[in-house]
Order: structure tokens, then C-alpha cells, then sequence
């Protein structure tokens, strides 16, 4: 893939570009927001390693002025251990997924390459399981011929359900998703709206929860 990553410190970028480079990924490497915006204008990076914490405009303005502009790329965003308000504030944003400081090199490149075989070429329109159907463009959900109304906390976290089938999601995980502040959520409200998002997908039940660890959407076709 085409990797753009916008590091402001140099010895962990170098660090980067060589891992990214050894598996074979073809990255580009700029040190701070401007640059990176200049960079995206110029060409299509297929994926964004962006740093929150940027000199200049930090990594949060960048993902705003490329989700304005309507950039497909996906982007990994690089935020400070423990700061949930920045996980949360860039999965808001439009960030497709986000990896805490310090991190392995290995858990950087194993994001970065699932989050390529996640997205095909095309931007995906519509997530399907099974028979059902949510449309990304007019938020349209289906099940088979029947259209259902989900308010839009609910279809958030459908969606991050939808868009991996089969992975299991925390709780925690799935607040952090689909909630904006921390303050606002807590693991019980998940199960809540999982309860109703179930009553209103129907049967055969396509949410299951896994005891002890949390839920998952799953067609139950390659059991």
C-alpha cells in the first residue's frame, strides 16, 4: 500500500518507514500537519499514520480537513497511552482505527495490514451479514425486504459491528466507538442499545455475545 506517515519525531519515523518499508508497503514520511495536507493533495496514499500530537496544526485539524474533503484514504491514528479522549475524539473524526504510544513495531505493521485487506480498492457502499443490509451512504438499514429505524446512536454502533463481521468487540471497545465523551458512557448502556438493536434486527438473532468478553455480529455461515 501507499503510506503516508506524519510523525513529528524523527528517530520512531525513520523506525516506521523501515518497518513499513520491509513489509512491503511503499511509505512517505512528512513531520508535521502542513506537509502532510500538501501531500495529499499531490497523490493518493492509500492509508494515514497520523500522529495526534503534531507541531502546527495537530493530527486531529489534518483528519478533519481530509474527511471534509472527502479523501478516502484510511487512516491509523498514533495517540498517547491512556488518553481515551483522544481515541475517542479521533474514531469520532473519521479515524478507521487507532494504535496507544509505546507500541511494538510488529503491532503497528499488523494494524496497518489489517486495515488494508479491511477495505477493498473500492470505498465499500453497503455492509451486509446475512440478510442484513445497511447502506453507508443513506444510512438505510434492511432486513431482507424490511426497513428498520434505528435512531442514530444505534446505527453507529451497528456499524461497527457490521464492518467486521466475526470480530469480537469489548464492551469497552464498542463505548469508545460509538460514544463521544467518556463521561457519557458506561459498559451497561452498551448492552443496553445491543438489547434493542437486537429487538428491532429480529430472527434469526445475528448479535451474539460472547461471555466474558463482549459482542459480535455474525452470520453464523462459516461455523
Amino acid at each position: 500500500m501507499r503510506i503516508l506517515v506524519v510523525e513529528d519525531d524523527i528517530p520512531l519515523a525513520r523506525q516506521i518507514v523501515s518497518s513499513l518499508t520491509e513489509a512491503g508497503h511503499d511509505p512517505t514520511v512528512v513531520h508535521d500537519g502542513e506537509r502532510a495536507l500538501d501531500q495529499t493533495k499531490q497523490k493518493p496514499f492509500d492509508l494515514i499514520v497520523l500522529d495526534v500530537v503534531l507541531p502546527g496544526i495537530d493530527g486531529f485539524e489534518v483528519l478533519g480537513h481530509l474527511r471534509s474533503e472527502h479523501l478516502a484514504s484510511r487512516v491509523l491514528m498514533l495517540t498517547a497511552r491512556g488518553e481515551v479522549k483522544d481515541r475517542v475524539t479521533g474514531l469520532q473524526l473519521g479515524a478507521d482505527d487507532y494504535l496507544p504510544k509505546p507500541f511494538a513495531m510488529r503491532e503497528l505493521v499488523a494494524r496497518v495490514n489489517a486495515l488494508g485487506r479491511r477495505y477493498s480498492e473500492e470505498p465499500v457502499l453497503n455492509l451486509r451479514v446475512a440478510d442484513l443490509k445497511l447502506d453507508l451512504a443513506t444510512h438505510d438499514v434492511h432486513r431482507g425486504a424490511k426497513r428498520i429505524e434505528l435512531s442514530p446512536r444505534e446505527l453507529n454502533l451497528l456499524k461497527v459491528l457490521m464492518r467486521e463481521p466475526g470480530r469480537i468487540f469489548t464492551r469497552t471497545e464498542l463505548c469508545e466507538r460509538v460514544w463521544e465523551h467518556p463521561h457519557e458512557y458506561d459498559t451497561k448502556l452498551v448492552e443496553v442499545f445491543v438489547g434493542r438493536l437486537r429487538r428491532k434486527i429480529g430472527d434469526p438473532p445475528l448479535i451474539q455475545t460472547v461471555r466474558h468478553v463482549g459482542y459480535t455480529i455474525d452470520s453464523g455461515e462459516h461455523h
